[in-house]
């Protein structure tokens, strides 16, 4: 908790130098040569803190600064972009990661397919442990000639070897599951400016769940009944969802000043779990009588998912994203590293010129809420997770609860013009009940890495991130902000 203090004392600090010819007259010794306060208090950060920073992120930033200063990122999207508009993306995805998730795959996308202003992108992955899924989905902007834009998304994953978690625990289970979904939204702005959104949509979703192979992953237990729970069974179902934007952000990847602020709330109505045949059930090993059938309770469910994001732009710079000049600038200041050049790079006045002028802090709030109908009759899918993607990026596993809340601070300096070093530090806590939450669940986690993104278009983000227990996690993703 301490470091996350710190950090917010930062933004007060550090806002100074945004302020200092209106503010140097005030606080100035009469003296000529005497510092002033803002002066004194952030000169630490300035001499000591943001060369660490620079000093940690520097082995991730340096072959991106390579890769960019000889256009190995122009040349790589000239070879995966087609068409006379250039506007046909085609290209691989992959996800290296210990054990059945690492996957490789290839990406769709075309805008304007079938009209001016739409947009398509189709994806398809092939996982180490032989599971499938491919995404599709389509949008389209001025819909029927008004201020409107919709979208429809169909997704299929077959997954041998899905899990859940017991809520409030880390006790995790496996079970097969075949995730079938179509879902359309629609939506329109509120206010002239477009910075208010507000839109509906539906979906409908179907899990044909199934045993695994691994018979001590198979879960009986009275308080998690595979009957009310729809472990293991066959289930639709239909969320029905509203969601309100308020977004006045400079940038749409990279962020510098302003706010976002999302709440969405969902009614999801389930259908009768499938039960199970008593011959499965004995194949599983569970010791029943007779078929297994729903257990009849209410399984529907209302969730609520809601987040303020704020940016503080602090530094004397125009912008926060790096024109072509000071990208230049700057890779002449921090790739040339040579043994005899350290001091010449790490000198004071090359990190005010460069990069202190040019930082962020971000911070984000996040609840995720869900609310059973029939206590003890939501599906095991309703639950939300507390993992790398709440934020929680310490935590390769997770836990599931009825309530989580977190807070999220990440202090971000360009280090070239597509490249952001960051440092974050981030708590998240959960509970069983809205109006009840204790230290005992509130868990922590810190780390640091770059973002690689342009102002129009975000492509990924690398970070390494720590905990007491797990140790190091590598981030390798091109999910954008704060996911």
């Amino acid at each position: 908790m301490i470091r996350l203090v710190t950090l917010l004392v930062l933004v007060g600090v550090l806002s100074f130098p945004a302020h200092a010819k209106k503010a140097q007259k005030a606080v100035q010794d009469t003296s000529s040569n005497s510092m002033s306060f803002t002066e004194i208090i952030s000169w630490p950060f300035i001499h000591v803190i943001q060369p660490v920073f620079g000093m940690l992120v520097y082995p991730i930033a340096a072959p991106l600064h390579y890769a960019i200063d000889h256009g190995v990122a122009d040349k790589a999207v000239d070879l995966i972009t087609f068409g006379e508009k250039r506007n046909i993306l085609i290209y691989p995805v992959f996800n290296l990661k210990p054990g059945s998730s690492t996957m490789i795959g290839v990406c769709y996308r075309h805008r304007n397919l079938f009209l001016q202003g739409d947009y398509t992108v189709f994806e398809g992955h092939y996982y180490a442990n032989s599971d499938v899924d491919v995404k599709l989905r389509y949008s389209k902007q001025s819909l029927f000639g008004q201020k409107m834009y919709g979208g429809v998304n169909m997704n299929v994953y077959l997954d041998r070897d899905n899990g859940f978690i017991l809520p409030g625990t880390k006790e995790s289970f496996k079970q097969a599951d075949t995730t079938v979904n179509f879902g359309a939204q629609l939506g329109f702005p509120l206010s002239e400016s477009r910075n208010w959104n507000f839109s509906l949509g539906g979906e409908i979703l179907y899990h044909n769940a199934d045993f695994t192979d691994t018979k001590d992953s198979v879960l009986d237990d009275v308080k998690f009944p595979i009957e009310d729970r729809g472990l293991y069974q066959s289930h639709l179902e239909f969320p029905f969802y509203v969601n309100l934007v308020f977004d006045n952000l400079d940038f749409p990847y990279a962020p510098s000043k302003g706010q976002r602020l999302s709440l969405r709330a969902s009614y999801v109505i389930v259908s009768e779990y499938g039960g199970i045949a008593n011959r499965d059930l004995t194949l599983a090993g569970l010791n029943r009588v007779g078929d297994l059938k729903d257990g009849g309770m209410n399984h529907d469910f209302v969730s609520v998912d809601a987040f303020y994001q704020i940016y503080f732009f602090i530094g004397r710079s125009d912008q926060y994203v790096l024109s072509a000049k000071e990208g230049r600038k700057t890779r002449k200041f921090y790739t040339d590293f040579s043994w005899s050049e350290v001091m010449r790079v790490w000198r004071p006045e090359n990190l005010v010129e460069t990069l202190f002028e040019h930082r962020v802090l971000a911070f984000q709030f996040r609840f995720q809420g869900v609310w059973e109908m029939e206590k003890g009759g939501a599906p095991y899918s309703a639950f939300p997770a507390l993992n790398a993607r709440f934020p929680l990026r310490g935590y390769t596993d997770a836990w599931t609860s009825p309530f989580l809340m977190g807070l999220s601070a990440e202090y971000r300096w360009p280090v070239d013009r597509l490249v952001d070093g960051v440092v974050f530090d981030e708590y998240a806590v959960i509970s069983d009940k809205v109006n009840h939450w204790s230290k005992k669940h509130l868990y922590n986690s810190w780390g640091f890495g770059v973002r690689v993104r342009k102002p129009d278009m975000y492509l990924f983000r690398m970070q390494f991130a720590f905990h007491s227990w797990h140790g190091i996690s590598l981030i390798l993703t091109i999910a954008p902000e704060f996911r």
